[in-house]
């Protein structure tokens, strides 16, 4: 019989003997995967059998053993119930104060009681509301006479501003007995004799004459013409009137009094016919007149032409 050639790794078939099988076969040859294959099988046919119903007893014991143990363990844990009455639970649940003998209490009025009796609710209901209604009746007139008193003041700003400004009635003069004025040929003065003193002129450097003088002394026109200008305001001449003779010359007198204006644009004058009286409007620091006399519109000193 021949020999087998050696080799590293397990033989690929196993050679086993059948001892059922007839001696004349000869040697089964199986695989290593058919060998494995076999040992498992024996080795679960070996190994023991779980009963389902053992298992199922031993689970039941072993929780027999933790409710024997763990229940009455943790009712004893638990504080014992009592019967407990209603007074016994507000006596526990009642609260206390300390209050201090040095605190006093404040004696109750008559007026500190509350209404209780259903009359005495309404009573105070309707006056609460008697109250309030006064109240906005109050703060509803207050709003309406604000409103009416802006109203007021707004129509008079816009007359204000649509409508010019009237001229103010002429001032009835102080009754007083002055001198006639001085006369020349060229004019009159425009004041009474010794009721002023001229405190400067064109010669001092100024556009006309002041002549100093109590408030409202007469002021005459110094010669005949017609009235060009009769305001109550302009410029620093204040109340002004303004005469063209219609000989080439003209005739300023400024610083008037308020409202004594005497005559209006486009009335004719006479010499020495009054024209208004003395102030001190305009630019102007004590009662004086201020006259300006021109020639051809030239200013010249006044002093040189009229009576003064």
């Amino acid at each position: 019989m021949a020999e087998n050639p050696v080799s590293d790794g397990a033989p690929d078939t196993v050679e086993t003997s059948q001892t059922n099988a007839p001696a004349a076969s000869g040697p089964v040859v199986m695989s290593r995967r058919d060998v494995r294959r076999m040992e498992r099988a024996a080795l679960r046919a070996a190994a023991p059998k779980v009963k389902p119903v053992r298992t199922v007893g031993t689970l039941a014991a072993v929780l027999a053993l933790i409710a024997g143990v763990a229940v009455p363990a943790y009712a004893a844990t638990q504080p014992s119930a009592e019967t407990v009455s209603l007074q016994d639970a507000a006596e526990s649940e009642a609260q206390s104060i300390a209050v201090d003998a040095a605190v006093q209490t404040a004696p109750l009025g008559g007026a500190a009681y509350s209404a209780t009796t259903p009359e005495e609710i309404e009573q105070a209901k309707a006056e609460a509301a008697a109250a309030a209604a006064a109240e906005r009746a109050r703060e509803q007139a207050e709003q309406a006479a604000a409103e009416q008193q802006q109203q007021a003041e707004a129509q008079q700003q816009q007359q204000a501003q649509v409508q010019p400004a009237q001229p103010q009635a002429p001032q009835a003069p102080q009754t007083q007995t002055y001198e006639a004025p001085a006369r020349n040929a060229s004019g009159i003065c425009p004041l009474p004799a010794g009721s002023y003193y001229v405190s400067r002129s064109v010669s001092s450097g100024h556009e006309g004459a002041d002549m100093v003088a109590p408030a409202m002394t007469p002021i005459y026109a110094v010669k005949p013409g017609r009235v060009i200008t009769s305001q109550e305001a302009l410029g620093g001449w204040g109340v002004v009137v303004a005469i063209d003779h219609g000989d080439g010359t003209t005739s300023l007198y400024g610083h008037m009094t308020y409202g004594t204006r005497q005559v209006q644009v486009g009335d004719t004058v006479s010499a020495g016919q009054i024209i208004g009286y003395v102030g001190s409007t305009g630019h102007s620091t004590a009662n004086h007149l201020h006259i300006e006399y021109r020639i051809n519109g030239a200013i010249v000193d006044p002093l040189s032409y009229l009576p003064i």
